[in-house]
Formats: C-alpha cells, sequence, structure tokens
C-alpha cells in the first residue's frame, strides 16, 4: 500500500500575480485544490514541506493527505508549473482523489541485472526504448516504480509490456507488444566514399573542355 504524506494548506484569501509574488517571498507555493469532494479552493503550501513531498520514492505520483486548516483529502499532485531556470514550482494543482476509484498516473521502469546480461560481454548494448508505464490503479496502491529483470538477455533478444510483473489489479494503458529493452550491436559509421570524378574530366587536371579548346586552337593553327 502506498505512503500516504502528510502536506499542511493554508487558504488564500486574494488572488493575482501581486498575492503570488508576496507568498513566493514568505517561503510559501501558491495552489489550488479540487476534486470530487472539494470545491476549487486556492491555497498555500511551505515550499519545503512541498519539496519534501515530491521527493520521495512515488515522486510525482505520491499520494499526499492533504490538511486544508483541518479538513484532511487524499489527493495528487497535478500540473506543476516551474521556473524556466531554477525550476522551482512556481505553482500547483491538488487534485483530491477517491481511495476506491483507480486514477492514471505514469510509473517509472527500471532496468536490472544490465551488467550480467549475456549480450553486453558479447558486444552488444542493453538499449532502454520505454522509460514510463501509464496505468490505472487504486490511489493507495500506485507503485513507485516497476523492475524489470534483463541479465538473462542475449543478443538480438527484446523484451516487452507484456514482460512486465505487476501486481493484480492494475490495468496497464500501453500495448502488450511495445517493446522496453533489446540488446542490440551497435552499428559502426562507415563514411562513404568520396565522389570520384569523370576520369575525362581530371585527365592530368586539365579539365576536358580546356583539353578541347586547346585541340581547337592547333586545328586552326595548322590551318594557317
Amino acid at each position: 500500500m502506498a505512503e500516504r504524506v502528510p502536506l499542511t494548506a493554508a487558504r488564500r484569501v486574494g488572488s493575482g500575480k501581486g498575492e503570488a509574488r508576496s507568498l513566493r517571498r514568505e517561503g510559501r507555493v501558491p495552489a489550488v485544490a479540487y476534486g470530487a469532494d472539494l470545491d476549487p479552493t486556492p491555497v498555500s503550501v511551505d515550499e519545503r514541506e512541498l519539496y519534501h513531498v515530491l521527493h520521495t520514492d512515488a515522486g510525482q505520483n505520491a499520494i499526499i493527505r492533504l490538511d486544508v486548516e483541518g479538513d484532511e483529502h487524499l489527493a495528487m499532485a497535478r500540473e506543476l508549473q516551474r521556473h524556466p531556470v531554477r525550476r522551482d514550482v512556481l505553482h500547483v494543482d491538488f487534485v483530491t482523489v477517491n481511495q476506491r476509484i483507480k486514477v492514471h498516473v505514469d510509473i517509472p521502469i527500471h532496468l536490472e541485472g544490465a551488467e550480467d546480461a549475456p549480450g553486453a560481454d558479447e558486444g552488444g548494448v542493453v538499449e532502454q526504448s520505454l522509460f514510463s508505464l501509464p496505468i490505472n490503479v487504486l490511489p493507495l496502491e500506485v507503485p513507485d516504480s516497476v523492475t524489470l529483470d534483463v541479465s538473462d538477455m542475449q543478443v538480438g533478444d527484446v523484451k516487452r509490456v507484456e514482460d512486465l510483473d505487476l501486481a493484480e489489479g492494475v490495468d496497464v494503458l500501453e500495448d502488450a507488444e511495445t517493446s522496453v529493452v533489446s540488446v542490440v550491436i551497435p552499428q559502426l559509421d562507415i563514411p562513404e566514399p568520396e565522389e570520384v570524378e569523370d576520369a575525362e574530366e581530371v585527365e592530368e587536371g586539365v579539365p576536358a573542355e580546356a583539353e578541347g579548346e586547346g585541340d581547337a586552337e592547333a586545328a586552326e593553327g595548322d590551318e594557317e
């Protein structure tokens, strides 16, 4: 069962960019909380507390026990707006969830045993092509990630979404045949040979047209 991370939110009374800048100077992040059991409510949260919530093993899929001035809701952080340079969070939506209704999340795919794969010893490269998996799952059963063992893979082998080991009740939203990882032989970049000019045009470095002109002039001299 997923860990529920506590986070305290305070209601906002103002609105607009001025209020948002004022909150950020105080170390708080403007936000809005809403969902089936909560009308849209402008709130703010402590910047450092939010950072810790978003940096658990679950990442942005963390199930949050959001306390809005004594009114507690299960929620997830969505629609994060970040500063383009500093990457700190400027605004966030908290969407409340029902623990009996499945939610859509993308979970990371981690490879295990890549260094032990026989194909790697044979000169192959373990190449991952799918890094996250979209699923529907109950909020309190959201996995932090899914791990795929590749320690048995030979050159030419492919493992697909259908090879991922997921708990019962998880609905996978990706095609079962989609490739996750393969072991391939790296391609060598062989430069193409340079184009060789027509031999008739490069004889002794004199263009063919020039040679023709010379012959014509010699012929004219003979006629004179």
